[in-house]
């Protein structure tokens, strides 16, 4: 594919097939990616595009498919430098000789008609080396369609045919000096080859990041089998293998450390420069570099279940995706051809019927038209900026689900973040516990504790749990264990229901706060503690604060914001004293706190109703309906599944801080898009006329096609270069 019309002739082919659901079709990845209703027979899909004119081959991996566009944008650098080294040299022999026969002496010196017939076998070579160009335009009238191809084909043909035509019947053509285009000809066809070499360069450089990803996965392991060290293919890893990482190696698992200490480089997959010490019980994600000392990491995810494929899915299927932005191209370019196809059939006609001006002028106008319209830069304007874009924000550990997530985000105007594994660090730890008796025994209470919170996942159940370790409290046998999303747990230990959770989930029960519980616990709550009332059949047992410290990133990452969106706000389950203290610490002054997981949606629905186009942060279940409600949901990387499965972006690693870099990224992105769209336009309202003649006989300005088929060629660089700033464009 090469151009808009050829990603809209392949989708054409693609829906018009019985349960295809949808279809996208990615031009820098030469890609379609195709959703059924109901599975249908394979080779129906490749016949629908091999009748459309192209081929095709079907990947069963991101990572196999990455590294099949990566070897066809290699091929064909080598194969159009190929052709190139042929039809360059004699294009420039056509126009030299054609420009030496308007010298009188060489004029003279060389009779006309063997200078004809020698420019015709010049211009063959430069048109058999672009010969895919006419046998695609074919394939693509033989359905009806017609794309760039048949643009340049039809262009180059029509300057070979006029001229060889007058060459072979001189005087059949007006007398025996007609104007030739054999020079033209064989210059459309290595300018177009020209832009196509240099396109495929560029768009080549648009995946390195993508591919930067891809090199990270080790191919090789060392393991220990039998008692001896093995070395394996890394897909042969199996979890709960242990492997032996050396200086300087790649980490192929992701695992925890059983032995050894050193410094791990995680720089490519986290965007952070600084290495990380690991120790034994710290985890290891794969694809990362091992420093200064030997490591053995017990394997706890390996293969299309680590961190770094998952990347590498997320990145694959985002940059296959299309933004809705580019929904106005392809609209476009569904009727771009067709329609050049008639200005240029208009241009003869026009110069024919209504001017004095020579049949060659009114030909050389029509094929100019045909050359300068070609659909390529259109085609790219977007993609490629969505694949550079999204490569960059994956170096960063910022991942998009799609290009409608990208857009959406560049427009959001305010953000709501939650608290707790937000923008704290999500590790609370109890930091007071006060009992309403001296007679209760620690012991068996936090006991009771741990039966009830075992199988809870929230941090705060984490911080309670690793509280009672500490003092060496055992499970105790429990049994009706329940869960009440935001508001605490309960179960029956020991013949009573003990109840955790916060004043109003007792009160609820008809339970009573002792005052003195009740004082001490809005204390704490103003300190910024969360607050945990334990209660043992009716009666409140004791009381517990647990402070979950602010991440040190979360004050920058907030004021960073400040200036990114226009409004900020704090959404939490949690105690409204807390989030208050923890609000006025970052200057938030909207809070909304106390409210379970339909609360929170309600409030993102409130900042819609106001107008603003919120993106709600969040890492928990019970933050997943506003995350599915705010115009974007971003989610933590070290959340729930559910989280990040309702979630447009994923922060991999978390740090709030990317969340502005994401917004950053994303308008960047949008700006390149515009910028490129309007590039493409511009060039095509401003050449079509150009080339048309419309200003000849005003200015006297009219565009040779040798000038229309560089103008062509640049211009699809000229989108694909702007596309590549962003990799190292600074976005704050």
């Amino acid at each position: 594919m090469h151009c808009a019309a050829c990603v809209s002739s392949v989708e054409s082919a693609l829906t018009s097939l019985p349960d295809v659901e949808s279809v996208v079709v990615s031009l820098p990845l030469r890609r379609a990616t195709i959703e059924l209703r109901k599975p249908i027979d394979e080779n129906r899909i490749r016949q629908a595009i091999e009748a459309a004119g192209y081929t095709a081959d079907r990947i069963s991996a991101a990572s196999a498919a990455a590294t099949d566009v990566r070897h066809r944008h290699d091929a064909d650098v080598n194969e159009l430098t190929s052709r190139l080294r042929l039809a360059v040299p004699f294009s420039a022999a056509t126009i030299v000789l054609g420009m030496s026969l308007m010298i009188p002496s060489v004029a003279q010196a060389i009779p006309p008609l063997a200078a004809h017939w020698l420019l015709l076998l010049l211009t063959l070579v430069p048109l058999w080396a672009g010969r895919t160009i006419p046998l695609a335009a074919i394939k693509a009238m033989r359905v009806g369609s017609a794309t760039m191809d048949t643009l340049v084909t039809l262009g180059s043909g029509a300057a070979f045919l006029y001229s060889a035509f007058a060459t072979i019947f001189p005087h059949a053509a007006h007398g025996s000096h007609p104007g030739l285009f054999f020079d033209t000809s064989a210059t459309i066809i290595t300018l177009v080859l020209v832009g196509r070499w240099l396109e495929a360069r560029a768009q080549r450089r648009t995946l390195q990041s993508y591919h930067a990803l891809l090199d990270l996965r080790p191919q090789s392991a060392t393991v220990v089998r039998n008692g001896q060290h093995v070395v394996v293919q890394a897909t042969d890893v199996v979890i709960d293998d242990v492997v032996v990482v050396g200086p300087g190696s790649r980490i192929p698992v992701d695992g925890v450390v059983t032995e050894g200490t050193s410094l791990v480089d995680a720089s490519m997959l986290t965007g952070e420069s600084l290495p990380v010490e690991v120790i034994p019980g710290s985890a290891v994600t794969g694809g990362t570099v091992n420093g200064n000392g030997t490591i053995v990491v017990r394997a706890m995810a390996v293969g299309a279940n680590t961190v770094l494929a998952g990347i590498i899915r997320a990145v694959d299927t985002a940059q296959s995706s299309k933004a809705p932005i580019q929904r106005l191209a392809d609209r476009i370019s569904a009727i771009f051809v067709p329609v050049v196809l008639s200005v240029s059939v208009l241009t003869v006609a026009a110069w024919v019927l209504f001017s004095s001006e020579p049949l060659v002028f009114a030909i050389t106008n029509a094929i100019a038209v045909l050359v300068i319209a070609c659909p390529c830069a259109l085609g790219l304007a977007t993609p490629t900026a969505i694949v550079v874009g999204m490569g960059r924000a994956a170096s960063q550990g910022i991942l998009f689900s799609s290009a409608d997530a990208l857009e959406r985000l560049a427009t959001v105007n305010a953000v709501a973040l939650d608290k707790t594994g937000t923008i704290t660090a999500g590790t609370p730890t109890v930091v007071h516990v006060s009992y309403s008796s001296s007679s209760i025994d620690p012991v068996n209470i936090w006991s009771a504790i741990a039966a009830v919170e075992r199988s809870s996942t929230h941090p705060i159940a984490a911080a309670l749990l690793a509280h009672a370790a500490t003092l060496g409290a055992s499970d105790a046998p429990s049994t009706s264990l329940r869960t009440i999303p935001g508001k605490g747990a309960q179960g029956s230990v020991a013949g009573s229901t003990l109840r955790v959770g916060t004043a109003e989930f007792l009160r609820e029960s008809m339970i009573l706060v002792p005052n003195d519980l009740e004082e001490t616990a809005a204390e704490w709550a103003r300190q910024g503690h969360t607050v945990c009332f334990i209660a043992r059949g009716l009666s409140v047992v004791a009381v517990v604060s647990v402070s979950d410290p602010l991440r040190p990133t979360s004050t920058d990452a907030v004021r960073r914001l400040a200036h990114a969106v226009d409004h900020i706000a704090i959404i939490s389950g949690d105690r409204r004293e807390t989030v208050e203290a923890i609000a006025s610490t970052l200057g938030i002054t909207d809070v909304v706190a106390g409210v379970l997981p339909g609360g929170k949606a309600t409030a993102i629905e409130t900042l819609l109703a106001q107008g603003l186009r919120p993106a709600m942060v969040g890492d928990g279940i019970n933050d997943a309906p506003a995350l599915a409600a705010a115009h974007v949901g971003i989610a933590m990387g070290g959340g729930t599944d559910v989280a990040k499965a309702t979630a447009d972006v994923t922060i991999v690693h978390d740090d709030v801080n990317h969340v502005a870099d994401a917004i950053a990224i994303a308008r960047a992105t949008m700006s390149i898009i515009r910028q490129n769209l309007a590039l493409a336009f511009a060039y095509n309202i401003v050449g079509i006329p150009l080339a048309a003649g419309l200003l000849y006989p005003s200015f006297g300005l009219t565009l040779h096609p040798m000038f229309a088929a560089a103008a062509m060629a640049l211009s699809s660089v000229a989108v694909v270069t702007n596309a590549l700033r962003l990799r190292s464009k600074r976005v704050s």
